[in-house]
This record gives C-alpha cells, sequence and structure tokens, in this order.
C-alpha cells in the first residue's frame, strides 16, 4: 500500500510539472530511506524527470525532484490534507538556522503540493549537507531531517544522465512552465551547484574576497594552487567568493554582507554541521576559540574527519569586515596515506601562520 501511495502521488508530482496527461515509470531505486523512480512521457516516449520520496512520523512525505534540465522541486503530501486544487500556496523555508527563504508551492492534488526550488547554488548546497528542513505555511509548522540527502542528489543526477541518454530528453520543468526551447543537458547538476549569474554587488565582493584570497597566499607562503572560476568547481566550492586549490589543499574566502546572516555563532555552527555530515562514516571531532591577532579578534574552528587512511582537516576563520559583515577564510588539507592509494599530503600550514594572514588579508 505504501508503494501504490508513493507511485501514485509521484506520477501527480510528474504530471504536474509539465501537463503531461500521464507518464510511465521506466526506472526505480531505493537509497537509505529513500524510493525514487524515472518517469518518461507516455506521448513522446521522452524521459522527463526523476523524483525520491521519503515519509515521516508526521504522516508527510517529501519529494525531491530532478528534471532534465537539472531544475529541483520540493513536493509535500499527506493523506490529511484536502487543498484546492491549483491554489497557490505562499510558504517559507530554511535549512538549519539560516535565513527564512519566501516559496511558492502550487497544489497539484488534494494532498501533494510541488514547489520549484532556486537554481543558486547555495540552497542545493544547504539542502544536501543540511540537517533539518523547515517548512512554515503561515500556520502550521513542518521538520524533515535531512538523511542522506548529499547521496540522494547525486543519485538523482545520475538517473537524470542514464535515462537522458535512453529515452532521449524532454523539456525541462521551467522550459516547459514558461514555453521555452530546451537547451538539453547543458545545464548544471544538482551535484555541482552552479550558481545563478551573480548580481553587480556579488560581483564586487568576488573582487574582493579574490583579492584578499591572494593576499592571504602570499602572507601565508602558499603557492601553487590555481584559482578556479565559479561553475568550474567541485562540489560545495560553487558559490563562495574566491576558491584556490590544488589535489591537497582548498583555500577559500568569502564575504558575508551585513543583513546576509544571523550572527556569527549560528554561521559557524552551519559550517561544522556542515562538516560533520560529510564525514558519514569518519571520526569527527571539531572545536571552536577566539584569538586576538594583528590587533584583530578573530573566531575560528577546526574540523577533523579521519577515515582509515584518509583525513580531511578544515579550519575557517572569521574577521570582521570594515564595509561590515565578515570575511571568512577556510582552509581544507586532504590526506591519503599509502593504503588509500597514492599518497596525497600537502605542504605544513601552521595555524599561526594561517591566521596571522588572514588578520592581514583584506587591509
Amino acid at each position: 500500500m505504501r508503494l501504490l501511495h508513493y507511485l501514485t502521488a509521484a506520477l501527480l508530482f510528474v504530471a504536474s510539472c509539465a501537463g503531461q496527461a500521464s507518464a510511465t515509470v521506466v526506472e526505480t531505486f531505493r537509497l537509505g530511506g529513500w524510493s525514487g523512480s524515472a518517469f518518461t512521457d507516455d506521448q513522446s516516449g521522452l524521459f522527463t524527470t526523476c523524483v525520491a520520496s521519503a515519509s515521516y512520523r508526521s504522516g508527510i512525505t517529501l519529494y525531491v525532484q530532478v528534471d532534465t534540465q537539472y531544475s529541483w522541486a520540493l513536493g509535500f503530501s499527506s493523506p490529511d490534507w484536502n487543498m484546492e486544487v491549483g491554489a497557490d500556496i505562499p510558504l517559507q523555508y530554511r535549512i538549519d538556522r539560516d535565513e527564512w527563504q519566501k516559496g511558492v508551492a502550487k497544489a497539484t492534488s488534494k494532498e501533494l503540493a510541488r514547489m520549484q526550488m532556486p537554481q543558486g547554488g547555495y540552497i542545493i548546497t544547504r539542502f544536501r549537507r543540511g540537517q533539518v528542513l523547515y517548512v512554515f505555511d503561515g500556520t502550521n509548522n513542518y521538520e524533515f531531517r535531512l538523511t542522506g540527502t548529499s547521496r540522494l542528489m547525486k543519485r538523482l543526477a545520475d538517473c537524470v544522465d542514464k535515462n537522458a541518454a535512453r529515452y532521449g530528453a524532454a523539456p525541462g520543468m521551467a522550459d516547459a512552465e514558461q514555453g521555452e526551447a530546451t537547451s538539453g543537458l547543458g545545464q548544471t547538476k544538482p551535484e555541482e551547484n552552479k550558481p545563478a549569474t551573480p548580481s553587480p554587488d556579488e560581483a564586487q565582493l568576488a573582487i574582493e574576497a579574490t583579492q584578499a584570497l591572494f593576499n592571504l597566499m602570499g602572507g601565508a607562503g602558499i603557492s601553487g594552487l590555481k584559482l578556479t572560476p565559479d561553475g568550474q568547481r567541485e562540489g560545495d566550492l560553487n558559490g563562495l567568493h574566491a576558491v584556490a586549490a590544488d589535489k591537497s589543499r582548498t583555500l577559500v574566502t568569502h564575504i558575508f554582507a551585513p543583513g546576509t546572516y544571523t550572527s556569527e555563532g549560528d554561521l559557524m555552527s552551519i559550517i561544522i554541521g556542515d562538516s560533520q555530515k560529510a564525514c558519514e562514516e569518519g571520526n569527527f571531532s571539531s572545536g571552536t576559540k577566539r584569538i586576538a591577532e594583528g590587533g584583530k579578534e578573530i573566531y575560528t574552528s577546526y574540523a577533523n574527519c579521519e577515515a582509515g587512511d584518509f583525513q580531511l582537516k578544515e579550519r575557517v576563520a572569521f574577521i570582521k569586515r570594515k564595509a561590515g559583515g565578515i570575511f571568512v577564510y577556510g582552509v581544507a588539507d586532504t590526506y591519503v596515506g599509502e593504503g588509500g592509494g597514492n599518497p596525497i599530503s600537502p605542504p605544513d600550514l601552521t595555524d599561526d601562520a594561517f591566521y596571522s594572514a588572514a588578520a592581514e588579508a583584506a587591509d
């Protein structure tokens, strides 16, 4: 009965995105607590979308949908709901202690609502690595534990790749809703998190952060790292203002402008929580402290993940920005022993050298 309910709701979910009269399930999969399916359009035979769902003790089912353009949507269903079909439902949502975001869900049946999600890399990253999704519909609050979402988004992207190659790709959700011509599979996959084109303000922050990153490397004596443009980076690094990396070390600089975060403590908690969730199968440790360096107060943290011959050591420094907000400097060092393949070990970078260079980087 649960499987039948899932497939019925998923079919309604799929049909709602492009006005499909009917759809066919061409693949099913399970990943932890998630059940997934791939769908084709009955009329054209083209692949349309992949959908996964997880049921919660509240009786609500959460759906995640990724289409041929790697656009994504969330859905919510409950047998206790009785919504007006076609109605728009204003929502607010946030992940962990992030700022509340506004969204609009559409009731595609009396029991099911679907919300198109923004394509910016930040939201996708937070969904993949966050702990809890909070949703408020103006009356009721809902909570969804985001267990396994990092692997889920990659699995959905693989589902899209495989079935688009097998059946051909139908227009994406955004194309179908806006009447635009599809451009094939040229969009960014969920696990790559390519952000939208930055606004002029964001572009200026990126320039400022890039200069600070170069200053940080010079002050700390770091060389050999390659500056990587946004959209060409791996995983969760897209959306950050400046990134330089090689195979063993990644250095980042990001600026949080005033009003874009609640507090330094909340922001640091989110960063450490992200690191802990990514260390799914390893031994994890972390800590924070405030220090004084170069006449500046620096809020620092470390996170360490060890699994067999693999170790990831992350260090972060928050420093107040003269124009308001904060600079976030981060360094992630990867170590791999001989048992894990080719040994990898970055050059030594002491805490003192990193924090001293960070204190001077934005001056």
